[in-house]
């Protein structure tokens, strides 16, 4: 019986005024200052607290491993709260037990590890979490696998296999290779599938640092596979070896008592169960019924579907014995147990056994039915791993590598012609801003003269000038928003060429890429300053879908906790069912992302917020509820104006920039609802959101 959680199941985001030349002049001669000077980053390194809840996942691992789910949830939601967004290998673990404890709902088994996967967006964090990062892409390849995406399963596979190191990170390259092992099992490789078994048990061998518990669980599954997959091959005498190797170390680390008792009896069922039918297959009937025997006795002889392979080659044996009596009672007992587990290969073999024992007693019908029920099961296993059976592994691996290969080079060949051209853009497009502004400059100063000598049309002048020059604020907001872009872009490659291996380029080089990115940062806070306009762009036609705004609000509120974190707020989220409504889920998201953002800003440290969804007759209706410095009501008909000036820095120092609220009523209007802002009464203020049903 193939049995080991390290195989994975089949079924799984101008100016409000214009600057006078003076003012341009400053920024430009700051600008090109930068281009000479060099900017250092100090980061912070993530503290990892993983040994303070070290005994809480073993805890939970050894629930889990039991059984257990409703217990391993209520844990993790016990934990969670108790979990810093900068501890990325107790969260790997978490997103990890949350997605196996809700298999097989493949959009939460999603859902948790794009998560997880999250943690890892930054390069940095990629590099200094290599195993849990590669356990990240593991686990996101479960669920393709799950969704039966076998291309993307191969490419997330192939990701893992190009950075594990056999020798450093033995658990990580043992559930990988168990994985592969399980797609050509699947695929009837059986030989090939024992080879890869036998060398994740090899790889073992070498580690030092894995829990004893967590081992044995690993080592047990190899040994178990190994030998199950060569029976599959009809290489029966490998077979035995490992099934009695197996079983020889589980008996070692019974004795030695440091293994969860449950842990043992379960890996003892599936072993002695292996052993007993493999001995049935061989004809030597004694030893079988004797070691099935031991399996089924194992917990007083309690009967759990585990059992079940088990007691349908006893059913066997008894059978090849003449015990016919004996053996139709069994398959009873066995068809009792069938209707607890659904398990297409369990009822295979039941089907199978019930016939060939009706044949025996010349019971045809029964036999017949029992047939006709075998192939129909048979048939749609068969058909659940049809698609798999396709899947050239060795191919789909070449055809990756060699396509990295190329992607690599041509990166070298273009990246100098990529990065000289991205400068010349930004340059072109700066040159546009300050050529905008004089031609700006100069129309007022002719304006200016010419009201002198036309004083009657000073009011009228005036006004068509007014207009104008905020166009051209407007105008110029927006290129300055937009330069934001390239300007990123061009940092993003230079960096990316800065990592590069350092013969690749000469001194000079390399000393131009690293100006080049910090002056692009240094541009970019230019640009942030310039964007204090309050102006924003919301023409975009809206594409609605239905969306659970429940789930929306919560994946919101959980990762906006890490800036809630840096000023030691909680964030609360509370809701009574799932709402389903028709949004533009992006800028929905958006809009409320700049509420809680705002909240945060000017909440002051160690104070919540509170989310509060609530279902209406024709509507739902969001609160936002914070503790903050409130709103002053001189200030509360102007907040969300494009061009207010009712503007405050955060109760951190907070740099605001006015457009944050004028973008969210401008999406919750388009979606046909309505936000407006009252006094909390015990501090602070409550914005409320309401959208239509």
């Amino acid at each position: 019986m193939l049995k080991n959680s390290s195989f994975i199941p089949i079924n799984f985001n101008f100016w409000r005024k214009y600057h006078t030349i003076k003012n341009l002049t400053i920024v430009c001669f700051l600008f090109f200052i930068n281009l000479v000077l060099l900017s250092c980053n100090s980061k912070t390194d993530s503290k990892n607290n993983f040994q303070k809840y070290k005994s809480d996942f073993r805890e939970i691992d050894n629930l889990y491993k039991a059984g257990h789910l409703v217990q391993v949830t209520k844990s993790l939601d016990s934990l969670k709260p108790l979990l810093s967004h900068l501890d990325v290998e107790s969260l790997t673990s978490y997103y990890i037990f949350r997605s196996q404890v809700v298999f097989p709902n493949k959009d939460l088994m999603n859902l948790y590890a794009d998560s997880l996967l999250g943690l890892f967006a930054e390069e940095e964090i990629k590099t200094e979490q290599r195993t849990h990062y590669i356990r990240a892409l593991i686990l996101k390849s479960d669920v393709y696998l799950h969704f039966k995406q076998y291309d993307k399963t191969l490419e997330y596979y192939f990701k893992v296999r190009s950075l594990l190191d056999k020798g450093k990170d033995p658990a990580n390259y043992c559930d990988f290779i168990s994985k592969i092992a399980q797609i050509y099992y699947l695929q009837g490789k059986f030989k090939t599938a024992a080879k890869f078994q036998i060398d994740a048990y090899n790889a073992l061998q070498e580690t030092k640092d894995i829990h004893p518990s967590h081992l044995f669980y690993l080592t047990q599954g190899t040994l178990n596979n190994a030998g199950f997959s060569y029976e599959r091959a009809d290489e029966l005498d490998s077979a035995l070896y490992f099934y009695q190797k197996n079983l020889n170390y589980i008996l070692d680390a019974e004795k030695k008592q440091e293994i969860n008792t449950d842990q043992i009896k379960s890996a003892k069922i599936v072993a002695l169960d292996n052993i007993g039918g493999l001995y049935g297959k061989k004809g030597n009937y004694e030893l079988a019924q004797n070691y099935l025997e031991q399996c089924i006795a194992i917990n007083d002889r309690a009967l759990n579907p585990d059992k079940i392979p088990a007691l349908i080659k006893l059913s066997k044996v008894y059978s090849n014995q003449g015990k016919i009596h004996k053996a139709d009672s069994i398959l009873s007992i066995t068809e009792v147990l069938a209707n607890q587990d659904t398990s297409l290969p369990n009822l295979i073999k039941l089907y199978k056994a019930k016939g060939d024992l009706a044949l025996e007693t010349g019971n045809y019908k029964v036999a017949s039915e029992n047939l006709k029920l075998h192939n129909i099961a048979s048939d749609s296993l068969n058909k659940l791993n049809s698609d798999l059976s396709k899947i050239n592994i060795d191919q789909t691996f070449k055809y990756l590598e060699d396509k990295r290969t190329l992607e690599y080079l041509e990166k070298i060949n273009q990246n100098k012609t990529v990065y000289l051209v991205g400068a010349i853009i930004f340059m072109l497009m700066l040159l546009v801003i300050v050529w905008l502004v004089l031609k700006n400059a100069k129309q007022a100063k002719k304006v200016q003269l010419k009201s002198l000598e036309y004083s009657k049309q000073l009011e009228k002048t005036m006004h068509n000038l007014e207009n104008r020059n905020r166009d051209y604020a407007k105008m110029m907001k927006v290129m300055a928003h937009d330069l934001k872009n390239p300007i990123g872009g061009m940092m993003g490659i230079a960096h990316l060429l800065l990592q590069e291996d350092e013969s690749r380029f000469t001194a000079d080089d390399r000393e131009m890429l690293q100006l080049i990115e910090s002056s692009g940062e240094n541009s970019i806070e230019m640009i942030n300053q310039l964007l204090n306009s309050g102006l924003a762009i919301e023409n975009e036609v809206l594409k609605k879908e239905s969306i659970d705004i429940q789930q929306l609000l919560r994946q919101c509120t959980e990762l906006l906790q890490y800036k809630a974190d840096e000023k030691k707020q909680k964030i609360i989220f509370i809701s009574s069912e799932p709402i389903i409504i028709s949004i533009s889920r992006e800028k929905i998201w958006r809009a409320f992302n700049n509420l809680i953002v705002n909240a945060i800003k000017f909440s002051p440290h160690k104070t919540e917020i509170i989310i509060v969804l609530e279902r209406l007759a024709f509507a739902i209706r969001v609160k936002i509820i914070d503790q903050g410095i409130g709103v002053p009501d001189t200030d509360k008909q102007k907040i969300f104006e494009m061009f207010t000036n009712a503007k405050r820095p955060g109760t951190a120092g907070e740099q605001p920039f006015g457009i944050g609220l004028s973008i969210s009523k401008q999406i919750i209007e388009s979606h046909d609802g309505k936000i407006w802002l009252e006094d909390n009464p015990e501090g602070g203020t409550i914005f409320f959101v309401e959208l239509p049903l």
